[in-house]
C-alpha cells in the first residue's frame, strides 16, 4: 500500500475516534431525565473532620432514618440560612443584651442639645439603687463586684461604709443626706440620662475560644466581632458564662491529665479555683448560680454557689457518682443518671433545703434528658434497636409521649413558651448503641434542624445541614426574641447559627 494512502487512512481513522469518543462523554455527562449532570470536585466533599456517618462504629446496622421528614429532598435553598461564625474551635458561649456606642455620623446635622446637668441619684427607686451599685464598683475597685440588682444587701451596706470612710463621711452604712450628693449623674435638662442618650443595648453572643481561653464579643445586627479578653489559658474543654458575661467558669485539663475548674472575672487579677476533678458542672438558667459534683471516698457530694459570692453550700451526697445535672427557671436541680445504650435510666429531682431526693421516672434504657424551663416536661431519649428516640414525659400527669422523631436531647433546646422544642437531628442513624457512640466520637451525625410542638406532636423541618455543610449541632441556645438558633458543630467544635425567620 503506497505511503501517502496509509497516511491518509490514518488521519480519517483518529478523526473517526474522536468524534465517537465525544459522543460517548456526551452521553455520559447528559442523564435521561433532561438534568445535566455535574461532577464535585473531590476536594469540595473532604472534610479534615469527618463526615458523619462516614465512620463506622464497632457493630453496624443498616442505616435508620432519624425522623418523620428527613430533609428537605436535597434541594438547595438560594440563601443559607445557616452561618458559621467562628472558624475556631469554641469551649462555651451565650447570648446576651450588650451595651454599646451610638455611632454619630458627623455629616448629619443635629439640633444643638442644651447643656447637661447633675443630678442627685435617688436611693429610694430600685434604677437609682444600681446606679449607687455600679459606682461603687467603679470608685472601690470591688473584686468580686456587687451584682448590680437594686438590692442593698449585706455586701453593699459594707461598700457605703468603705466609700463613707474614703470620703470622711460620717459611717452609716445608708445613703443618708451626707452621703447622698456624693453620688449624682448627668442628665439632659429634659429629663433624659446623658449616657443613655450615648450607649444603647444590643443583642449579641459572647464566645471563648477553646485553644487558648480568649473571649470575644459579636453584635447580632452588625455581625461585628471582638476579643474582650487576652488571657490565655491553654486547651479549655469547657467554658460557662454567668449572667453579665463578665464572669467565666474555665475547664480544662491539667499537666498531670487532672480536671482543673476556674472561676475568673474579666478586668480583675484574681480568680478562685474550684475542687479538681469536678465530674459534672451546670448553670441555673438565669446564670446567677452553679452546680457541681465532685468524687469523695463516701461516693459524691453535689455544691452550689453564687457568682460573685466565695460561699459554697453542699447540698447533696450519693454513694452512686455517675450523674448530670441541670435546672429550670425555680432553680430546682434534677438529677440523671450517666447514659449508656444497655443500661437502664433515671431521672430525680434534688430538694436543696432538706437534701434529698425524689425519683421522677425511669427504668428506661440509654436515658438522656432535657427538662423544659417551668420544669414540668420532660425531654428524653430512649435506646431502640433502630437507634436513640425521642419522647415526652410529663411530669404533673405521669405520662409519656412517643415523639416519632429519632435523637438525642442533647441535640435539642426548649422554647421559653415551654411547648416546643427545636432540635438538630440526624438524617441517617447508623448501628444501636447510642449515646455511647456519639459521645465517644466514634459516630457523628449529618444533621437537619426541626421544631416539635409537644401538645400536638407535629414537626416542621427548618433547615437541612446536608444541603450545604453537613453539620453536628449540639449545645444549642437560642436568641431573646426566638429569631436565631446557636449551636456548636460537634464535629469541628465551631459556633454556627441558623435563622428561624
Amino acid at each position: 500500500m503506497p505511503k501517502k494512502t496509509i497516511i491518509i487512512f490514518t488521519t480519517v481513522f483518529a478523526i473517526v475516534g474522536a468524534m465517537v469518543f465525544g459522543l460517548y462523554l456526551l452521553g455520559k455527562k447528559t442523564p435521561t431525565d433532561g438534568t445535566t449532570k455535574v461532577d464535585v470536585p473531590w476536594y469540595q466533599t473532604f472534610y479534615p473532620f469527618g463526615g458523619g456517618g462516614q465512620t463506622e462504629p464497632p457493630v453496624n446496622t443498616s442505616g435508620t432514618t432519624g425522623g418523620q421528614e428527613p430533609g428537605q429532598n436535597g434541594s438547595t435553598p438560594q440563601i443559607s440560612r445557616f452561618s458559621q461564625i467562628t472558624d475556631f474551635a469554641v469551649a462555651g458561649a451565650t447570648f446576651m443584651e450588650d451595651t454599646r456606642l451610638i455611632e454619630i455620623n458627623p455629616n448629619t446635622a443635629v439640633e444643638a442639645q442644651p447643656e447637661p446637668i447633675q443630678i442627685v441619684i435617688n436611693p429610694l427607686t430600685k434604677e437609682g439603687r444600681k446606679e449607687i451599685q455600679i459606682i461603687l464598683n467603679e470608685k472601690l475597685s470591688l473584686v468580686p463586684p456587687l451584682v448590680v440588682d437594686g438590692a442593698l444587701g449585706k455586701k453593699a451596706i459594707e461598700a457605703i461604709k468603705a466609700f463613707q470612710k474614703l470620703n470622711n463621711l460620717t459611717i452609716t452604712g445608708k445613703i443618708d443626706t451626707e452621703t447622698a450628693p456624693f453620688f449624682t449623674k448627668t442628665v439632659q435638662p429634659n429629663g433624659s440620662s446623658l449616657e443613655k442618650s450615648l450607649y444603647e443595648e444590643a443583642p449579641s453572643i459572647r464566645y471563648v475560644e477553646r485553644l487558648n481561653g480568649h473571649i470575644y464579643k459579636m453584635f447580632l445586627d452588625t455581625k461585628t466581632k471582638e476579643k474582650i479578653s487576652n488571657s490565655t489559658i491553654p486547651s479549655i474543654y469547657e467554658a460557662f458564662f454567668d449572667k453579665t458575661g463578665q464572669t467565666v467558669i474555665y475547664r480544662y485539663l491539667s499537666s498531670e491529665k487532672l480536671i482543673n475548674t476556674y472561676l475568673a472575672t474579666l478586668s480583675t487579677s484574681n480568680g478562685e479555683f474550684l475542687p479538681q476533678n469536678i465530674s459534672d458542672l451546670s448553670i441555673s438558667i438565669d446564670k446567677t448560680k452553679f452546680f457541681y459534683l465532685t468524687e469523695n471516698s463516701n461516693g459524691v457530694t453535689g455544691t452550689t454557689g453564687t457568682f460573685g459570692e466565695s460561699r459554697k453550700d453542699n447540698v447533696f451526697s450519693s454513694p452512686f457518682t455517675e450523674w448530670l445535672s441541670q435546672w429550670d427557671n425555680r432553680q430546682r436541680i434534677y438529677l440523671t443518671t450517666k447514659p449508656s445504650y444497655s443500661v437502664p435510666g433515671s431521672m430525680f429531682i434534688l430538694n436543696t433545703t432538706n437534701k434529698t431526693i425524689s425519683k421522677i421516672f425511669g427504668g428506661i434504657e440509654g436515658l438522656t434528658t432535657l427538662i423544659n424551663k417551668s420544669g414540668s416536661i420532660v425531654l428524653y431519649s430512649v435506646s431502640t434497636t433502630e437507634g436513640p428516640k425521642l419522647g415526652i414525659f410529663d411530669i404533673e400527669k405521669n405520662t409519656t409521649k412517643d415523639l416519632k422523631t429519632f435523637g438525642l436531647p442533647e441535640k435539642c433546646v426548649w422554647s421559653i413558651d415551654n411547648v416546643n422544642i427545636y432540635c438538630a437531628v440526624p438524617n441517617v442513624i447508623k448501628g444501636n448503641q447510642y449515646p455511647d457512640y456519639w459521645y465517644q466520637g466514634l459516630i457523628s451525625f449529618d444533621d437537619y434542624f426541626i421544631k416539635i410542638n409537644t401538645v400536638d406532636g407535629s414537626v416542621e423541618t427548618l433547615a437541612n445541614s446536608s444541603d450545604e455543610k453537613s453539620v453536628d449541632g449540639t449545645n444549642l441556645f437560642l436568641d431573646k426574641s426566638e429569631n436565631t438558633l446557636f449551636f456548636t458543630n460537634k464535629k469541628d467544635s465551631t459556633l454556627w447559627s441558623l435563622k428561624l425567620n
